[in-house]
């Protein structure tokens, strides 16, 4: 269903029954976009199409029902962007209409009250609108049997609770628009109540939260179809030179390969699990010859022979001139930090979710490597234009070939031990490139791959790609 963009006051007053302290203060909210929100919760129909399984507890047939159309539940947070990635990776027509995400609080929020400001949205029994606790048999029920609200959506209130994009964390007495949630957390928001919640759970204002690894028989999720732009923002350069970056969720992830991988090298493991807290946004492209010039007013590359050299990335810069390049960027006052990424922010990007050899799949007879990546025998023995292959599942283009990139790590050996944020070790042998080049053969161009230079090395294969954290405050549009 569309939703169109408006305001609404968000939170509940104090006055309101049953009302949780974290619910206010109540506080203007702008959304200053549409977007297309699910008209029901996701059936465990709908999860199986996508994920091949179905994790519900609630499947047991009953007269009159089809189990599948149900909504999922037991699915983490962790678990809901699996199939969000997945889903968005697959192909489906979505007619130009965008990417699926997930709801912020705030949208959720807007959604649900339908222009109402009570605490539901409608004024009689609660049972004739929502699978509640005492009249929902303790399980859940069929999507879309009890009535739809204002906007036409069903079950936004009970049945399951529904996952929202946001870190919890308390609201801000000043008006917002478009907000997110807090930059990181330990807990992510579900909203709505479900069938195992008596009435007060339900009101439109009740907020709730879990680790994102947890999994409930009360929580699922619904869908927003959103214009792929919300996921992109864009800096403009001097002389109108435009860098567009793609928003990177937080989340986990094993980083390195495991023994089996074909190609593997000693220091890809051992595999162990990373934590990124915090959302980023990694740049779509390589720097480009362009986006350098019109930071630093040179061009060091050598591949500039082209009519299209303008698009091809930058090469011949060490890790040394990155950084005079980036502290010149963060100069320009475009608003929040640019910084090489962590190696582990990398990998995580450059995965996109799989756990595969490459992010697009095993690919054990490079077949489809070339519609992914420039390598050796590709690629003409040279640098080409980005944006050329095809990109990952989150928008990303030539994270493996073309130029490798720098990171901002030291280069070291790996820990066991699960981590959170790692930026690597404090001191070791020069610091860490990824992704590998034009000039490397199928093998270096593994997701996992690693590899080290000096920070003077200057070569035709070494490029940067930029991390940006935005002012918060900042508009993510050109």
């Amino acid at each position: 269903m569309w939703i169109a963009p408006g305001s609404h006051r968000r939170g509940s007053p104090a006055d309101e029954s049953d009302r949780g302290a974290d619910e206010g203060p109540t506080h203007e909210v702008t959304l200053s976009r549409g977007f297309f929100l699910g008209r029901e919760e996701v059936t465990q129909r709908q999860w199986v199409a996508v994920m091949g399984t179905n994790p519900s507890v609630f499947r047991q047939p009953v007269a009159d029902e089809d189990p599948l159309e149900r909504p999922v539940d037991s699915v983490s947070w962790d678990d809901v962007m699996q199939f969000i990635d997945r889903l968005n990776a697959s192909g489906i027509d979505t007619s130009g209409l965008g990417r699926f995400r997930l709801p912020t609080e705030a949208e959720w929020e807007f959604a649900a009250r339908a222009g109402t400001t009570t605490p539901y949205p409608w004024n009689d029994d609660v049972h004739r609108h929502a699978w509640a606790n005492s009249r929902s048999f303790a399980r859940t029920h069929p999507v879309g049997r009890k009535p739809a609200n204002a906007w036409g959506l069903h079950d936004m209130h009970g049945n399951v609770w529904e996952w929202c994009s946001d870190w919890y964390g308390p609201y801000a007495a000043d008006p917002a628009v478009d907000p997110t949630g807090p930059a990181g957390g330990r807990e992510r928001v579900f909203r709505g109540g479900s069938w195992y919640d008596f009435a007060p759970a339900l009101r439109s204002a009740n907020r709730h939260r879990h680790p994102p690894d947890n999994r409930y028989t009360t929580i699922g999720l619904r869908l927003v179809l959103a214009p792929a732009s919300e996921q992109e923002g864009t800096v403009s350069l001097p002389g109108g030179v435009v860098m567009r970056f793609a928003r990177i969720r937080g989340g986990e992830f094993s980083m390195g390969s495991p023994a089996a991988e074909a190609g593997r090298q000693p220091d890809e493991g051992p595999v162990h699990r990373v934590t990124l807290s915090r959302d980023y946004w990694l740049g779509v492209f390589e720097v480009t010859q362009r986006q350098w010039r019109a930071v630093m007013q040179d061009d060091p590359s050598v591949f500039q022979d082209r009519p299209y050299r303008d698009n091809c990335p930058v090469e011949m810069v060490s890790w040394e001139d990155a950084q005079r390049f980036l502290h010149r960027l963060n100069a320009l006052g475009l608003g929040g930090t640019f910084r090489l990424p962590t190696e582990a922010e990398w990998e995580f990007a450059a995965r996109a979710s799989s756990a595969t050899r490459f992010g697009f799949g095993d690919d054990p007879t490079f077949q489809a490597l070339p519609h992914h990546a420039w390598f050796y025998s590709q690629a003409e023995g040279r640098t080409q234009p980005v944006g050329q292959k095809k990109p990952n599942a989150w928008g990303l283009y030539d994270m493996h070939g073309n130029v490798w990139e720098w990171c901002s790590d030291r280069y070291g050996p790996y820990a066991a031990d699960p981590a959170v944020d790692p930026t690597g070790p404090a001191d070791g042998e020069g610091r860490v490139i990824r992704g590998g080049s034009w000039f490397n053969e199928p093998e270096a161009l593994r997701t996992a791959n690693r590899l080290r230079h000096p920070v003077d090395s200057r070569q035709t294969n070494l490029g940067l790609r930029v991390l940006w954290l935005p002012d918060p405050k900042r508009p993510k549009g050109p």
